[in-house]
């Protein structure tokens, strides 16, 4: 069985998180844990009283939670039928917005910007490595099942001439506290047990005994600058980016060749189904030996909890019902 997510950590992997050299960052680069504190700080930086800020309703509810630790309020958009944002749905009056950029498709940036000309960009691409640098900062995730899969990191990027901005970032960003050996020790336990977890050798025993939990979407955001042993992995990492990005858009157009209607991934991070049966279209993939997500299904209950109005985002809803994901990380 394929799994749903890549969370490897091979033995040379391990070898460069103890002894590899750190990537060192630009003056531009905020190398931080996770890519929701890219979010939080960006906002803190540039809204230090607050405001209405725009988060995609087909979304991770771990992004409207980093709006809330801003000290912000999320206020929901809705998205296309190809996972874009929809402009049309954005209100004019917002002090900022995520954008976020679903399964590494890329959304027209300067069409929100003259949608809302007076609000912050801040383009999430948790999903999006690989895509230009928009917006006025850019986050990422590095974090395992991401791409690259490497570990607990997220960088922050503060993008053009923001110098008022960004001295506020410096000095969030030196406040942040720094892994201790015993964190550091702590997180490459961690890293590994998932890992095993996920191999494929074990992955078909461990699936059978995950349990569908509600996550606790409000929740303290826990910032801190990245580990030193990411900071290895990352730079390691950067040799190999070209080729891995071309592997999942190659795996990407593979599956898209199986017949199904498919939604196209500007990076290839995962191929998207759309489908009036999830469920057969999940038993076809798992007679081939890969396993598919529903990831979002249960967005809107998220979102609920800070605030979304049923029936304010129609097209999320739908697609909620209509989607499959499918891994591109490893041949199929």
């Amino acid at each position: 069985m394929i799994p749903r997510l890549d969370i490897r950590f091979p033995l040379r992997r391990q070898r460069v998180y103890w002894f590899g050299e750190k990537y060192k960052a630009s003056p531009e680069e905020y190398l931080l844990n996770h890519a929701r504190t890219g979010i939080v700080m960006a906002l803190r930086a540039a809204l230090p009283n607050g405001g209405r800020v725009g988060v995609v309703a087909y979304n991770c509810h771990t992004v409207a939670n980093a709006v809330v630790n801003a000290g912000c309020v999320p206020v929901f958009v809705d998205v296309c039928a190809d996972l874009r944002i929809d402009v049309e749905s954005v209100p004019v009056d917002l002090y900022a917005i995520v954008v976020t950029n679903l399964f590494g498709i890329r959304n027209d940036v300067e069409a929100i910007r003259k949608r809302c000309p007076r609000a912050l960009v801040i383009v999430d691409n948790a999903h999006g490595y690989g895509l230009p640098v928009e917006g006025d900062f850019t986050v990422y995730s590095i974090n395992q099942g991401k791409f690259p899969a490497l570990g607990e990191g997220g960088l922050l990027t503060v993008n053009g001439d923001r110098l008022s901005v960004k001295g506020k970032i410096d000095d969030l960003y030196s406040k942040l506290p720094a892994y201790g050996k015993l964190a550091q020790v702590k997180l490459f336990v961690s890293m590994l047990i998932k890992a095993i977890a996920y191999s494929r050798c074990v992955y078909w025993l461990t699936m059978r005994m995950k349990k569908s939990s509600k996550p606790e979407v409000h929740q303290e955001v826990v910032m801190k600058q990245m580990a030193p042993g990411i900071r290895r992995l990352y730079r390691a990492w950067l040799h190999t980016e070209e080729e891995e990005i071309a592997a999942q858009r190659a795996n990407a157009a593979k599956i898209a060749d199986m017949g199904y209607e498919t939604i196209k991934s500007d990076n290839g991070f995962m191929a998207i189904i759309r489908t009036k049966d999830v469920a057969a279209a999940k038993a076809d993939f798992a007679k081939r030996g890969v396993e598919t997500e529903t990831h979002f299904a249960r967005c809107i209950d998220w979102t609920t909890e800070f605030g979304y109005k049923q029936g304010s985002c129609p097209m999320a809803e739908r697609l909620t019902q209509e989607l499959l994901m499918i891994p591109t990380y490893r041949k199929i």
